[in-house]
């Protein structure tokens, strides 16, 4: 099977020439002056519309996104042969209790983690929006704010960055569980899984093009993410995770 072509948001180089064209007529209109990507929508809204023809024209490419996390060994050769699957209550609660199966967790822990979700901590429709997805970055440069340090630093994922077991002490065994993580995954940027978004993809394409910061958004994919389309899987001593200085070294 062709693999096929990998499109890096932050690299110019890899975008189909037609994608680049556009986006370079596009771009034209940006006025002066400009710091942040998060400006285009502002400035250039009446764009937006060429947002649907921006994903068509990657169709059957894969679009390079960054996934941040914390793995125990069996669980990156679990995204290794499955690949990264979208977040389930029946996947948070099994998570919990293979971990209990090979001896990471104990069943005294398990009140605690209860307790310790988004579930339990934010408003229901809020917590449960969190399900049926898998959070993404679409460039680096989110991946230099502070927001996937937490997630690097403690074992859980994302809905269990709340209660007790985030940030009592007694629990730091459990927060220090397995290796911090960055999942490279190539997604279809055309298909209606990766349609939630924080803001039109085009923006960030525009402020790539213009060399403005405050590129990247979080794509909601809204499917698992077989493992043929996982690009990379890195650990400190690798060098994409490394080129992200402020990443947790253990």
């Amino acid at each position: 099977m062709t693999t096929p072509n990998i499109v890096d948001l932050d690299d110019t180089t890899t975008w189909p020439p037609d994608l680049a064209d556009l986006i370079g007529e596009l771009a034209v209109s940006a006025p002066e002056g400009l710091d942040s990507a998060g400006d285009l929508h502002n400035v250039l809204g009446e764009h937006a519309s060429f947002d649907e023809q921006v994903r068509t024209m990657l169709a059957g490419r894969l679009l390079r996104t960054y996934h941040v996390t914390r793995l125990l060994d069996y669980e990156v050769e679990d995204v290794r042969t499955l690949g990264l699957l979208a977040l389930t209550e029946t996947s948070l609660k099994s998570r919990v209790a293979l971990a209990v199966e090979k001896g990471f967790l104990l069943e005294s822990d398990l009140p605690a983690l209860e307790q310790s979700t988004a579930f339990q901590h934010e408003r229901p429709s809020v917590a449960r929006s969190r399900l049926g997805e898998v959070s993404l970055a679409s460039s680096r440069q989110p991946l230099a704010q502070p927001w996937p340090l937490k997630l690097l630093s403690k074992w859980g994922g994302e809905v269990r960055q709340f209660g007790p077991v985030s940030t009592n002490a007694e629990f730091d065994r459990i927060r220090r569980l397995g290796r911090p993580t960055l999942v490279v995954a190539g997604i279809d940027a055309s298909t209606p899984p990766a349609k939630a978004a924080g803001r039109e993809l085009l923006f960030d394409f525009i402020g790539v093009h213009l060399r403005l910061s405050g590129n990247g958004v979080t794509i909601h994919y809204g499917a698992d993410i077989p493992n043929r389309q996982i690009l990379e899987i890195c650990h400190p001593g690798h060098a994409e995770y490394d080129r992200h200085t402020h990443f947790p070294r253990s």
